[in-house]
């Protein structure tokens, strides 16, 4: 079945229209798209050895995530919105990437790194919230804008100012909606295996990002360079490279990993994968404009606690 690239879904949750991923799928500038969105990760990560050790691990992508989307619901009146490590391990259980004992492990390392901060709550004393840094919230602003810039390249007619204006409110609608998002995206993730095997292992995403980037710029890569570029062993490299062939994904050939392609079914859960997101982002993005537009009374600002 063919899907028309320019005719919107109705989604029953929000209440919103928005970009289908086989609609983008279908876009015949998805290529185009594709390429700008794994330019954007590396742009995003991939020039920065501190950010790779930080959040490259693939668990800690999901818990930086996961904490921003929790304290954009926070709601004093809803304990279960609290920015608290309970309520992030009740959050994330959906992915399946990490134990209780390693999230707690990761939020110490994201707490001495300084992109959190623990603070007492002024509502019971007992509890200690998570609260983002400057440093965590300009990551996520980035995160934003490495999103939306391909939407805006396939649909250049939608409304995609506030996101890549760097709208501070629409940040925090966006994440506030990504909050109730969470079992959707993931079972994105679960459905799509390929996608899985590499983004449980530390960098692994961003190795299938390069290898992607560097087949359609027609360039060779090894174990050896993909092993510098994102800080991580050569040995990783090269067992994640090898299982991924074992199960089909790609092609090895020539000592050092020096002939490295993506095969048929490696680019299709790629590609799947972009436009689930880029699709997601959309449905989110149109909910945020949707009740910035008409929510008269935004709950109380939590800028002085969390700089948002």
């Amino acid at each position: 079945m063919r899907h028309d690239p320019f005719v919107k879904t109705y989604d029953e949750q929000f209440s919103v229209h928005y970009r289908a991923a086989d609609a983008i799928l279908a876009h015949p500038r998805f290529p185009e798209a594709r390429r700008a969105y794994l330019k954007a990760m590396m742009n995003l990560y991939g020039e920065d050895p501190f950010l790779n050790k930080l959040l490259l691990e693939g668990a800690r992508q999901v818990v930086f995530g996961g904490l921003i989307c929790l304290l954009a619901a926070w709601d004093d009146a809803d304990r279960s919105t609290w920015p608290t490590l309970a309520n992030l391990k009740r959050l994330l259980r959906p992915f399946g990437q990490s134990s209780d004992r390693r999230i707690e492990q990761l939020v110490s390392r994201l707490v001495s790194v300084g992109f959190l901060a623990r603070q007492v709550s002024s509502i019971d004393s007992r509890v200690r919230l998570l609260t983002p840094t400057a440093n965590m919230l300009a990551h996520d602003e980035e995160w934003i804008l490495a999103h939306y810039r391909p939407l805006a390249l396939l649909y250049p007619e939608d409304n995609h100012g506030c996101a890549l204006g760097r709208d501070r409110a629409f940040q925090l609608a966006q994440r506030r909606i990504s909050f109730s998002f969470i079992p959707r995206s993931a079972l994105v993730l679960l459905s799509n295996p390929p996608i899985l095997l590499f983004a449980r292992r530390d960098a692994g995403f961003l190795v299938l990002a390069q290898l992607a980037i560097d087949a359609l710029n027609k360039q060779q890569t090894s174990f050896d360079a993909l092993s510098r570029r994102f800080a991580i062993s050569r040995t990783h490299v090269r067992q994640l490279l090898k299982d991924a062939q074992e199960l089909g994904l790609i092609s090895l050939a020539g000592k050092g990993g020096r002939g490295i392609s993506l095969m048929e079914p490696m680019w299709s859960a790629l590609d799947r994968f972009v436009a689930e997101g880029m699709s997601g982002h959309d449905l989110t993005g149109a909910a945020a404009r949707h009740a910035l537009a008409h929510t008269e009374e935004e709950r109380p600002d939590k800028s002085e606690d969390v700089s948002i």
